[in-house]
This record gives structure tokens, sequence and C-alpha cells, in this order.
């Protein structure tokens, strides 16, 4: 639930807030270790889950492939496509953790991550990208802009 910030730190980790740290805990079946996955066709953000979270993921993506005839449907290709996008993270006591490089590049991730809570996972933003995507929660925007000027300002100090 709720938004939340994180700075790279200077071993290349960023921390998970202590909100979201419990519930996300509960979703996974390994303490420390979630899933992320990167849909960039879909999303323009990464999403981080527990492994209790597959089953869910697998019935809507049968759902998805439902309405197709069963000679016209392969569900290998369409599994191929989620499950390649998923990596497993390691989470330490202290919520930090890094993301693939690959994830990074491709979702614009730098120095900081704007973090959306859904429930039983949560999205992980490239602050200026979130910014550009969203235009409706006013609250989780004006949060990230807080959080985009401190970047800046530590930008700043920094060069």
């Amino acid at each position: 639930m709720g938004s939340g910030a994180s700075a790279l730190d200077g071993k290349g980790r960023f921390a998970l807030p202590v909100s979201f740290r419990a519930i996300l805990s509960a979703q996974s079946e390994e303490p420390g270790s979630m899933l992320v996955r990167g849909d960039a066709a879909s999303n323009k953000c990464l999403t981080l889950f527990g492994k209790k979270a597959i089953d869910d993921y697998s019935a809507k993506a049968a759902e998805t492939a439902a309405p197709r005839s069963a000679a016209d449907f392969d569900q290998d290709p369409e599994g191929v496509d989620f499950w390649s996008t998923v990596r497993t993270v390691t989470i330490d006591s202290g919520g930090r953790f890094s993301l693939p490089p690959a994830f990074k590049r491709l979702f614009g991730i730098t120095d900081g991550i704007f973090i959306v809570g859904g429930g039983r996972f949560a999205q992980l933003w490239a602050p200026e990208r979130f910014l550009e995507v969203n235009k409706t929660n006013l609250l989780a925007i004006e949060e990230c802009e807080m959080f985009l000027e401190e970047l800046k300002s530590k930008r700043g100090s920094q060069a």
C-alpha cells in the first residue's frame, strides 16, 4: 500500500521501504527472495512480487488466452514471453536489493526508484518515467516530485 522511494546506495542497491517489506515477504515462499518482472511492451515499470503470486499470474494468462480456439492457441509462446521477463532478486534484512543491469537500462532506472504499492506486488519506476505516464494519482505524483527534487539536489552536490 502507498508509495515510497529509494536512492541508489554506494553499493548499487535500492532499499524497499519498511511499509512494503512485510506484505511482500508474506507473498514470498523463501525469505529474502522476490521476483521482479519487466514488460516493456505493456508497462513502463518493473513489478516486484513473491513466488506465491505465480499461480495468480498463470491464471490471468490462461484467462487472456481463453477466447482463442484450442487449435489456434499454443500456450508456450505466451508463457515464454511472460516468464522470460522474470528474474529473482535477493532482499537482505535491511530491505536492500539490486536490480539486473538490463532491467535498469531498459526501464530508465538510474540513481533512484519510485515505488508504488499494488497490494500483493509493488511497481518500481524511474521517477521521471512515473511522472510522464501517471496523471491521475495526485498524491503519488506529489510524492514522486518531492523525491525527484531530493535526487536532483543530491546530483547537484555530487557534480
